[in-house]
């Protein structure tokens, strides 16, 4: 019986086998990139330097901040040409460096180190109480760039931080406390350190001030407004406000308070060792300051320099426990009274600040909005046992 027979499969060619193969491959390397990209993607979030954390021992002896490239580029342009407000003081800025952070110098207040330089240019400056019944400042600058000199620089203290932090502003100073530091890690504030470093792009020792030239005197460190502005760029720091920042002082062109009571000259005591007089003038319808019957000057000119306000902040002020240099604890949360001067009269107010993360909000007593006269203002924070002399 005759068996019949099957055909023969044609086999492929072994050039097609090799092509298909060759493109299946591809297709699973091409599948696979893709799951990865979108794992990587939905798993890793963009640096954003306003978020960042420092985990280090605070003894280590390191820079404070990275070292930046030798080779410093300058600023990025801001935006120009469009009126808008200096949210320090009232006055008429560009909308670019309205929105820019500013800058809060930390400065020396002891009889050697003065005069002071770069001070009649701050909008803004705190003075308050520090070990040894003394004080030191906190200068605030919106626009940095054409300060000459500013200094001496001296160390922060944790309520520097926090005043710096009300204003999402970049701190610099020359050392800070052990609770300093501390709170510069909690809030995230931004901190230009020159004893942790030291950062010889941006500070620098004034020989004028150094008796003998003494590198190391305490007294002699010094930036100025265009080293900042080259650097910082340099820095991991975000420089701008965030979208939804929003500052919390009020202006009118006539700060003078309604209803007001007359002072020409007030004194302002932090403690039995210092006090702060304000005497107002009334042709220039500003205040002048004195410190211990010495007058205010910024030694970058010999000038004087003036204020529109003066704020008087009645706040605790505590010995910190177990601090063996005398630290002090000022409350910079919370709520309280004090003092408000314009156009030669002053009234009483309310200060308000929710916790670390608000501004501070200033109120009449009647819980109106406290209106401030366009211009710098000078803020004292003092002991809630003292009170200011009225005359």
């Amino acid at each position: 019986m005759n068996q019949q027979r099957r055909p023969k499969k044609k086999r492929m060619p072994t050039v097609q086998k090799v092509m298909i193969t060759l493109i299946v491959i591809a297709l699973l390397v091409l599948a696979t990139m893709i799951i990865y990209g979108i794992s990587t993607m939905s798993n890793t979030q963009s640096p954003n330097i306003n978020n960042q954390t420092d985990n280090r021992d605070p003894d280590e002896n390191e820079n404070q901040i990275s070292r930046p490239d030798p080779t410093p580029r300058p600023r990025p342009e801001l935006e120009t040409g469009i009126e808008h407000y200096n949210p320090l003081t009232g006055e008429v800025m560009d909308l670019g460096l309205s929105r820019a952070r500013p800058i809060a110098v930390v400065l020396n207040n002891l009889a050697e180190a003065l005069p002071l330089n770069g001070v009649s240019q701050a909008d803004i400056i705190y003075e308050y109480p520090v070990e040894g019944g003394l004080t030191r400042m906190l200068a605030l600058y919106q626009d940095i760039s054409g300060v000459e000199k500013i200094g001496s620089i001296r160390s922060a203290r944790h309520y520097t931080v926090q005043l710096a932090h009300s204003y999402d502003a970049i701190l610099v100073a020359a050392g800070r406390s052990p609770q300093a530091q501390q709170e510069v890690r909690t809030l995230n504030v931004p901190f230009l350190n020159e004893v942790e470093g030291p950062l010889r792009d941006v500070f620098f020792r004034d020989r004028n001030r150094i008796p003998g030239r003494r590198v190391e005197n305490l007294h002699s460190v010094v930036i100025t407004g265009e080293r900042m502005m080259l650097w910082l760029p340099e820095y991991d720091f975000r420089l701008m406000h965030e979208d939804d920042f929003q500052q919390t002082l009020h202006f009118t062109q006539d700060g003078t308070p309604q209803n007001g009571l007359t002072s020409d000259e007030t004194v302002v005591r932090y403690s039995s060792a210092r006090a702060t007089t304000f005497t107002y003038n009334q042709t220039e319808k500003l205040y002048y300051v004195r410190h211990a019957n010495r007058e205010f000057i910024d030694a970058n000119d010999n000038s004087q320099p003036t204020f529109t306000n003066v704020l008087i902040i009645n706040t605790p002020v505590t010995p910190i426990r177990g601090d063996t240099s005398g630290r002090l604890n000022v409350e910079t949360t919370g709520s309280g009274t004090g003092y408000f001067m314009s156009g030669g009269k002053y009234i009483e107010i309310n200060w308000m600040r929710v916790d670390q993360s608000f501004p501070f909000l200033f109120t009449q007593k009647d819980g109106s909005p406290l209106d401030f006269g366009i211009g710098k203002t000078y803020i004292c924070i003092i002991p809630t046992n003292q009170e200011p002399t009225f005359s």
